[in-house]
């Protein structure tokens, strides 16, 4: 056999892996969003506040965060704003944006600048509560609890 030969079948073979690990790492959430849409996913959230259990939400068109009832996730919280971030999704992807609340909102330890994109696990801070991304999933409601 062909010394050659071998090498362009080992090159061969390690970009097939790398192509086959990009798809697995990037290529789920893309894939969901041309099968399904992008009006019909969800955000997945696990809202952790001071005192209280976590809860798990799905919201299916992100939703607002704030101290108001007419929040999607209401936080009682003084250092909370009434209307103080949002959560959206975007082209299939996750994001955050702070509403120029006054105390401001973190992402992982950092205040936010801009709207933000967001990755599973991304920890969203305001005050002392934290909401943790969960991930994208298909859209099955408005909104579930």
């Amino acid at each position: 056999m062909d010394v050659t030969a071998v090498r362009w079948e080992s090159l061969l073979f390690v970009i097939a892996l790398g192509v086959l690990a990009t798809w697995a790492l990037f290529g789920t959430a893309e894939a969901s969003v041309s099968e399904s849409g992008t009006d019909s996913l969800a955000l997945q959230v696990e809202v952790r506040r001071p005192g209280v259990a976590p809860e798990v939400l799905t919201l299916s068109d992100g939703g607002l965060i704030g101290r108001s009832r007419e929040c999607d996730i209401v936080i009682d919280d003084g250092t909370v704003s009434k209307q103080h971030a949002r959560l959206s999704i975007e082209q299939g992807q996750p994001f955050v944006e702070d509403l120029h609340s006054t105390n401001g909102t973190s992402l992982n330890g950092s205040f936010l600048q801009e709207k933000t994109r967001l990755r599973r696990g991304d920890r969203i801070g305001l005050g002392s509560n934290l909401i943790v991304l969960v991930g994208v999933s298909p859209a099955l409601n408005r909104r579930q609890q």
